[in-house]
């Protein structure tokens, strides 16, 4: 019996937490992915769901105090908490299915009100509200079970809680790297669903085949020799003053534990986008980087609990002040030591290559990730995993067997909830990102000064003048931080005109060597540009040109507004409405970019949406005689949705009977299985697509799929009748436009793609391919020359043209051109 029972144990204080966290992480994780698709593809949904998960983890654990009671029970309620976790996560799996008659229903004008707003909010909860409350439930009652074994909550029940947290770095890792890319988003949720299952069958099992449990129940309420051994040890040494153990204080601690450690979480990560590239593994990359150095600082506090049980109280004690106030310093120096890490805020794919190194894999890029935050941050995240693994040692005190570690996960949820959204939805809109680590710093020495009151009162205050003077000088350092790239090396260089903060990262409006003006987002890329601003026009201007007749149009995607304006030059301009998903995106447009956008804001027949493209096409029907797709990052977070079934389904809907898409791809963005994908996918929906090229720019090559919402076939002919009618203005202010003929590339053949895998927003085909090429693109300094390393630009533009031809019907052309 001691034999099985030694098994068992095992069972519940490693095996089954390492499973569960795994699948909570990878449950979190697909939850941001899907409610891109409600609330838009930016870095503001990845804290927004953060905030929902942490307060269901939050009332899970206050649910689960009231339900543990001895070991039997707490086994049995683990059982159904994880099926509850796996039921419960089904209303994400179908997501899509279930939300997109939502939006028909509403109509475009309120979509974008406040009722629009309301409902996503609702979907968004009710995606992740249930489950979560219902994974809240499992750590408290893990750690029942481990105590009901003979152990103790300052031991087994925090090596419960680490291995918990570093199960949820495997399940990212997993998730991420390997099961989506073989399964897609719905058979991934799926999978994950069943081993929630698998896990509460697993408990479940261990009371139908230990029946001596029926007649032996273990409960573990009274206090354990331990503890009476170091309450001898803390009596004998009165230098060493036990801490205030109220329920009112630890609570007050673990409510501040939650609200710093989300809060600098939150900060992280806006912070390391900076430098690491948008793609669909960068978010999981830095959570589970994150958690993984939180996990092994609260596994290394358990050990030592293990190994010197007698001290424990003591040692928390001052592992408690030690975290706080070493977090404190290292939390306002984190922008400082990013910067000069990173060699002056220098991209991490372009820091490869200065060093003339090569990203090799995708978990190449997950080591480097893990590098760039350990030397960022890693100090002072390993302070902040030390702060409620110390209060869950001080708790055992009076509560060895972990009875109110459901209370105390409960009040360090909600700190995380409003630490997460308080900074992720305030503070870091006004003051930005790095005042934004100030400030938190701040918070963070009043939790410090506040908790050495009640112990020293003189030492307090000491502590409050050196710490703060810390805190001072880091926030001196930070203000004199830019956000974009110093580097000497750095090809361009920019005057920044301003400086804008929102949930799409730092927005700057710049000017280059040229006196090009452009939107700069997080340094890492540019959102249009004057300095391309007749190419940037062309994109609206092509497609109406080869359109009969255009009464209303739709541009998706609004970047600087030059793209949208392209028609501002013509007699009698349609009124074009342009969808944007950020405001402060459209706002500077409008600011600072008027002028060059031929005044598209001033003209009343305009307007601008600000909502998510996808969604705003599943609120309209059969309105656009003309739909044009900006040039949409493939590899950005979500915006690999916006070339799948679903939404170029939902654009065909919503134009007229003899409506025109015309969907633009950035090729120096894509290899040559992404580019045929997302063209597999066009046809799909589009049986009839003309192929054009943009510009004629070798290095940045524009590619441009359109589609007739009838099927109508294309007519040469016509379409050099068309051309032959383009009024002389445009051609001088385009001079490309006299040489049209040569964009049109021709017509997919019927079975061009035939056998070719479609992207969807299931299986997420373009989001993860795109985003796996991104980041592993040869940028070294000397590369050798290679058809991937180079696709689609300068030479190679050459060569693609020759493989396009075994995929189109070319336009025939007269002779003479």
């Amino acid at each position: 019996m001691n034999k099985q029972r030694t098994k068992t144990s095992l069972l519940f204080i490693s095996v089954l937490p390492f499973l569960s966290g795994a699948a909570a992480l990878s449950h979190e994780l697909l939850w941001t992915r899907r409610l891109v698709d409600v609330l838009g593809a930016t870095d503001w949904v990845v804290g927004r769901v953060l905030g929902l998960f942490f307060l269901g983890l939050s009332l899970g654990g206050f649910l689960a105090t009231l339900l543990s009671r001895d070991q039997r029970t707490a086994i049995k309620r683990l059982a159904l908490a994880e099926i509850f976790v796996a039921i419960l996560a089904l209303p994400a799996v179908f997501l899509p299915y279930w939300t997109d008659w939502i939006w028909m229903t509403l109509g475009e004008t309120s979509l974008v009100s406040l009722q629009g707003s309301l409902i996503k909010l609702l979907i968004a909860g009710v995606v992740v509200l249930p489950p979560s409350i219902a994974m809240g439930c499992t750590l408290p009652f893990f750690v029942r079970v481990a105590t009901s074994f003979g152990r103790d909550v300052d031991s087994s029940g925090i090596w419960v809680y680490s291995l918990n947290t570093l199960g949820g770095v495997f399940g990212l890792w997993l998730t991420s790297s390997v099961l989506l890319q073989w399964f897609g988003a719905q058979q991934t949720m799926l999978v994950i669903a069943l081993a929630n299952g698998l896990i509460a069958l697993i408990a479940w099992s261990t009371l139908r085949f230990n029946q001596e449990w029926n007649d032996e129940p273990i409960n573990r309420d009274s206090s354990p020799s331990k503890h009476e051994t170091r309450e001898k040890v803390l009596a004998a040494s009165p230098s060493d003053k036990k801490p205030a153990t109220g329920s009112w204080s630890l609570y007050v601690l673990a409510f501040m534990s939650g609200f710093i450690v989300l809060a600098f979480e939150v900060l992280l990560l806006r912070l390391i986008a900076l430098v690491v590239p948008s793609s669909y593994h960068t978010t999981s990359a830095l959570l589970a980087n994150v958690i993984l150095i939180l996990g092994f600082s609260s596994l290394a506090i358990s050990l030592m609990n293990t190994f010197k049980p007698h001290l424990n109280l003591a040692k928390a004690k001052w592992l408690m002040i030690f975290g706080l106030a070493m977090a404190t310093i290292l939390i306002g120096f984190c922008p400082v030591i990013l910067f000069e890490s990173t060699d002056k805020l220098v991209s991490l794919r372009y820091l490869q290559g200065l060093d003339n190194r090569l990203i090799e894999s995708v978990n190449h890029f997950w080591i480097l990730v893990f590098g760039l935050i350990a030397t960022t941050s890693g100090l002072a995240l390993v302070c902040c995993g030390f702060i409620f693994p110390s209060i869950m040692t001080i708790s055992s005190e009076r509560d060895a067997s972990g009875k109110q570690i459901g209370l105390l996960l409960a009040a360090n949820g909600i700190g995380g909830l409003l630490g997460c959204e308080l900074f992720n939805s305030w503070i870091l809109g006004r003051v930005g990102i790095y005042q934004g680590f100030s400030v938190l710093a701040v918070l963070t020495l009043i939790a410090t000064v506040a908790f050495l009151f009640r112990t020293n009162r003189w030492f307090s205050i000491a502590a409050a003048m050196v710490l703060g003077g810390i805190v001072f000088l880091a926030q001196s350092y930070n203000n004199s931080l830019p956000y974009y790239s110093v580097n000497p090396k750095a090809k361009t260089k920019f005057t920044i005109n301003s400086t804008h903060f929102g949930p799409e990262g730092v927005l700057l409006v710049a000017t280059d060597q040229s006196k090009s003006k452009s939107i700069l987002v997080n340094s890492q890329y540019v959102l249009g540009s004057t300095g391309v601003a007749v190419d940037q026009r062309r994109q609206l201007l092509l497609p109406w040109l080869i359109q009969l007749e255009v009464n209303s149009v739709c541009s998706l995607g609004l970047a600087t507004g030059i793209s949208a304006s392209g028609l501002e030059q013509v007699d009698d301009p349609p009124p074009i409405t342009a969808v944007e998903l950020s405001f402060n995106v459209s706002r500077i447009a409008e600011t600072h970019f008027n002028q060059d956008a031929n005044g598209f804001f001033d003209r009343g027949e305009n307007k601008v949406v600000v909502e998510d493209a996808r969604i705003f096409m599943a609120a309209v029907n059969n309105e656009f005689d003309l739909i044009v797709g900006d040039l949409y990052r493939p590899h950005g977070m979500g915006e690999g949705r916006l070339f799948s079934v679903e939404h170029f389904t939902n654009v065909r809907d919503a134009l007229t009977d003899d409506g025109l898409f015309c969907q633009w791809l950035p090729i120096y963005q894509l290899n040559e299985e992404n580019f045929l994908t997302i063209a597999a996918t066009f046809q799909n929906v589009f049986p009839e697509t003309l192929v054009v090229f943009g510009n004629e720019n070798d290095r940045f090559p524009v590619l441009g799929l359109m589609g007739r919402k009838n099927d109508r076939p294309w007519n040469f002919q016509q379409l050099e009748n068309r051309i032959a009618e383009i009024p002389a203005g445009l051609k001088t202010s385009d001079p490309l436009l006299e040489r049209i003929q040569q964009l049109i590339v021709g017509r997919l053949k019927d079975d061009a793609f035939v056998d070719h895998r479609l992207n969807t927003l299931d299986n997420l085909e373009v989001e993860i391919n795109a985003g796996n090429f991104w980041i592993l693109k040869d940028l070294r300094r000397n590369r050798p020359s290679s058809y991937q390393s180079e696709f689609l630009s300068r030479r190679w533009l050459k060569e693609f043209n020759q493989r396009l031809e075994t995929f189109i019907e070319p336009f025939n052309r007269r002779e003479e051109l």
